[in-house]
């Protein structure tokens, strides 16, 4: 017999009854952030207030984006804009930061070589790491002096790689020959496709990871969403218990719901990164990347608190004297 397919929940044509009960069922919101709460610089309309709702009844809001191009400061600076101005940067998340969590439990002391932006590097530097790049230069196209940049007997013990907008043949060469030698293979994003807008989808870091590994036949640590050991350290960072009572959400099936299921949080996947109702039936065949909930925009969830609030409200005065 056949076993049943998941079906994904529309949060927004729920009967109250079911609102309340997902509104009661998590403690903390893990939401991505490019594509959920903005898209490039400026935030979508209402994510504001659906924040400030959540933070008011109790849900601890915490920022998890796959992007370490992004400085605390520029993170600072957007989400300055959409809650009540009390954001910790320990509610900010990207992958350096769980980088450099990583390489601290592992008690790393060595050379790593990093492909990945200024931030990401600076990220790693500033915490005490050293680090080797590029070139980020053009080099001479003879393969004797190839050879003696990409086979320079530097100490590497670990190989990064994240989101480098300077990426270029040289380096990838290089991590490769470092690769050869059993250092870490460590990566960040593993998004292949970056969605900019509607007409604008860049080619992501993930490819260049996927290259690496088939090269170099070795399994990267993945970092960021959707890694198992990402999402270990979340856990031990943020401490959580009981996962059930995380809610994470994300407009990427294959990154943001993925994680959640990894990391057995509950599901919640906005519309506002171009996935629509219509698509979800597609994704029959794919049930790692099915969320649990879906709802048009996370502005929307002002409205369910809003609604769930009310309902409280009056099911607490029928129960009055």
């Amino acid at each position: 017999m056949a076993s049943e397919v998941k079906m994904t929940k529309n949060l927004a044509k729920l009967p109250i009854e079911e609102k309340e009960r997902f509104f009661d069922s998590f403690d903390m919101i893990q939401t991505d952030c490019d594509g959920v709460l903005w898209m490039l610089s400026e935030p979508f309309a209402g994510v504001d207030r659906s924040v400030r709702a959540l933070r008011t009844n109790g849900k601890r809001v915490v920022f998890v984006s796959n992007n370490s191009v992004r400085t605390m400061q520029d993170y600072r600076e957007k989400l300055f804009k959409i809650t009540d101005h009390t954001v910790d940067d320990d509610d900010i998340l990207h992958p350096a930061k769980v980088v450099i969590e990583y390489l601290r439990e592992r008690k790393f002391d060595a050379l790593c070589y990093v492909i990945g932006s200024a931030n990401f590097k600076a990220c790693l530097r500033e915490a005490g790491f050293q680090v080797l790049d590029g070139p980020d230069e053009p080099v001479s196209e003879s393969v004797r002096e190839v050879a003696a940049i990409i086979d320079d007997g530097q100490p590497v013990k670990a190989v990064i790689v994240d989101f480098d907008f300077n990426m270029n043949n040289i380096k990838l060469l290089r991590a490769q020959m470092y690769l050869r030698h059993d250092a870490l293979f460590i990566c960040g994003a593993m998004d292949k496709i970056l969605p900019i807008s509607a007409r604008m989808r860049l080619l992501g870091p993930g490819n260049y990871v996927e290259l690496l590994q088939h090269v170099a036949d070795r399994k990267p640590i993945v970092l960021a969403k959707p890694g198992p050991q990402m999402s270990r350290l979340v856990k031990k960072m943020y401490a959580v218990e009981d996962p059930r009572r995380v809610l994470f959400v994300g407009d990427q099936p294959e990154m943001d719901v993925k994680f959640g299921h990894v990391s057995n949080y509950q599901t919640l996947l906005v519309g506002t990164g171009g996935v629509k109702e219509e698509h979800l039936k597609r994704m029959a065949d794919r049930p790692d990347e099915i969320a649990d909930y879906y709802i048009e925009a996370f502005a929307d969830l002002e409205q369910i608190v809003r609604d769930v609030i009310v309902y409280k409200a009056r099911k607490g005065d029928k129960a009055g004297p």
